[in-house]
């Protein structure tokens, strides 16, 4: 009788390469808003699990053949709709450098509300979405930041609209380096320090937020 061989038994046939012109994550979705209006109108099974993370409990409203970015039209519909989540994920290396850009600046930026000068991040929505140092550097001119000192979301660099995760509006929201962020006093900036020491390659910033509150969390990994 012959024997079984297992190794017989998978299917020679490849997968079918992946088709460009289906987005397959939210960055990729504000290139091809045509195709995301029909992963809308399917059933939440069938659409991908990347959509319907994005999605959570927002409600979809109409969305006009002529508009180019249909998730924009979702999050803005629902603003005044509940809470919203996003993380934003970022090279440790790069955040832990503009921290510590902010940590050796003898002179610190203050921003709105703020009346005393610390070393802290600034967490940025307008082109793209970033996080910088408040350092001032003696070279810094309006035109100018020291290469250090920024650091882009992963996806979100330069020229990318992020009012698909995170609404219409522009901000900055400031992030203290040095007051502790956990119960056994450590701060973000050691939890970076630390992080990096110990081979993390990465920072996520996780943003709860609706229209008059915002908490974050940070984690690496």
């Amino acid at each position: 009788m012959p024997k079984h061989d297992p190794t017989t038994d998978h299917d020679p046939t490849p997968a079918p390469a992946p088709d460009p012109a289906v987005p397959h994550s939210v960055e990729a979705a504000m290139h091809h808003p045509q195709q995301v209006r029909q992963l809308l109108a399917l059933p939440a099974a069938q659409r991908p699990d990347w959509l319907n993370k994005f999605l959570g409990t927002m409600t979809i409203p109409p969305i006009p053949d002529t508009s180019t970015n249909p998730l924009l039209d979702i999050v803005m519909a629902n603003t005044a709709h509940g809470q919203k989540n996003c993380t934003l994920t970022f090279p440790l290396a790069k955040v832990l450098a503009a921290a510590e850009h902010a940590a050796a600046a003898d002179k610190h930026k203050l921003g709105y509300a703020e009346t005393e000068a610390a070393p802290r991040l600034w967490w940025v929505k307008d082109n793209g979405t970033y996080l910088m140092s408040n350092g001032q550097d003696p070279t810094d001119t309006p035109d100018h930041k020291h290469p250090t000192a920024v650091v882009h979301a992963d996806g979100w660099g330069p020229g990318t609209d992020a009012r698909s995760v995170l609404g219409g509006d522009d901000f900055r929201e400031s992030i203290n380096l040095t007051t502790p962020v956990l119960e056994d006093g450590t701060t973000l900036l050691d939890m970076l320090r630390e992080a990096a020491a110990n081979g993390a390659t990465r920072f996520l910033l996780k943003a709860t937020f609706d229209d008059t509150h915002m908490e974050l969390t940070y984690i690496t990994e």
